[in-house]
Formats: C-alpha cells, sequence, structure tokens
C-alpha cells in the first residue's frame, strides 16, 4: 500500500499564460479531508493534456491498488480507525482525479484494468494461514489470537477449523497450549485429541 503523496497533473492558466501544474496531494491525519493540497507550477514546454493523462493514469493505478489492499485488510477484520482514516484519504485523492478526468471529458480509468484480483481463497486455508502465522509468533497475545480465530460471523465453525488446523500441523492440544498464544483453548483440559 502506497500513502505518499500523489501527483495531480494539468494544464492550468497561471497569470494569463498556460503553466503546467502539478498538485501534491499529501495525506495529513490534521486536516478535515486527511489531506493537503499543494499546488506547483511549472513551464508547459511540450506538455499536453495527452501528457497529463500518462501521469494521472499511473497515479490512479497506484491510488486504486492502495484502495484495494486497505478494503481487503477491513474486510478481514482489520478496520481500526488508521486504517478507515488511510481509505478516506485514498478516497479523497480518488475525488480529485475523477474531477480531473471529468473536466477534460475523458473517460476515468477503469479499476478492472489496473488491479487483478486474487482468487479467493477458501476460508479454512484463510483459517490455517492465521492459524500458523499465530503459532510460529512468539510474542502472539492470546486475547488477539482468540478473538481472531474464534469470530463466528467470520467462521461458521471456528472449533472445527481449529481441530482441523491443529491436526493438519501434527500438533496435541497439550502441545498447542504451550504455544503463547494459545494458553486460552480447552480451560477446563477436557478436550481429546
Amino acid at each position: 500500500m502506497f500513502l505518499g503523496s500523489y501527483r495531480l497533473f494539468d494544464i492550468v492558466e497561471q497569470n494569463e499564460e498556460a503553466q503546467f501544474e502539478i498538485c501534491i496531494i499529501t495525506f495529513d491525519i490534521k486536516e478535515p479531508l486527511n489531506h493537503t493540497l499543494t499546488p506547483n507550477y511549472q513551464t508547459l514546454k511540450e506538455r499536453t493534456i495527452e501528457t497529463c493523462k500518462e501521469h494521472n493514469d499511473e497515479q490512479v493505478k497506484l491510488l486504486l491498488e492502495s484502495k484495494a489492499e486497505i478494503e481487503r485488510e477491513i474486510s478481514q477484520g482489520y478496520d481500526g480507525s488508521k486504517t478507515l482514516t488511510q481509505l478516506d484519504y485514498i478516497k479523497n485523492a480518488l475525488k480529485h482525479f475523477r474531477k480531473w478526468y471529468k473536466n477534460q471529458e475523458l473517460e476515468f480509468p477503469d479499476s478492472d484494468i489496473y488491479i487483478q484480483q486474487p482468487e479467493r481463497k477458501p476460508k479454512y486455508q484463510e483459517y490455517e494461514e492465521l492459524f500458523h502465522s499465530f503459532l510460529s509468533d512468539p510474542n502472539a497475545n492470546p486475547e488477539e489470537v482468540k478473538s481472531i480465530l474464534n469470530d463466528k460471523p467470520r467462521w461458521k465453525n471456528p472449533s472445527a477449523y481449529l481441530s482441523q488446523a491443529r491436526r493438519k500441523a501434527e500438533i496435541t492440544v497439550s502441545e498447542l497450549k504451550a504455544y503463547p498464544g494459545f494458553i486460552w483453548i480447552d480451560p477446563k483440559g477436557t478436550a481429546i485429541d
């Protein structure tokens, strides 16, 4: 994900002369729309609206890729205020580009052209990947592990997924409890391997 500055290219009238404008859009959490705009002007030289379009197409590509990445994070449950603020910044930056394309009577680049959506993994594979990442993390927070792996809206039957992931890893319940992130499983000690 790229949250750095984006550049909107345009040709504008400045002091009764056509200028090449590069408007820098910068993430700024202190601003009401989570960004600032800083215009910079250069002599026009050989630049045309087509030059601007080529540059803007690249910027839109970066924005759409970042937007898709943030939306994937949100869909996976990582929707904290920081993530939502970053998404807001990306959406607001995209509005500036949409307005430019509309003013130039150009078609806004289609997101499908730029973003290849990865194939969605089956739920059990998603669960197993999370399971293994927590298993290999010596600093895994048991509360976080439990809330993610036992998230019933996300996993229809979290205990079945946990059992399957544990068996595939060839780990007994008592061995699993020895891992820092998994001290919460089987609190009564009644699980059968």
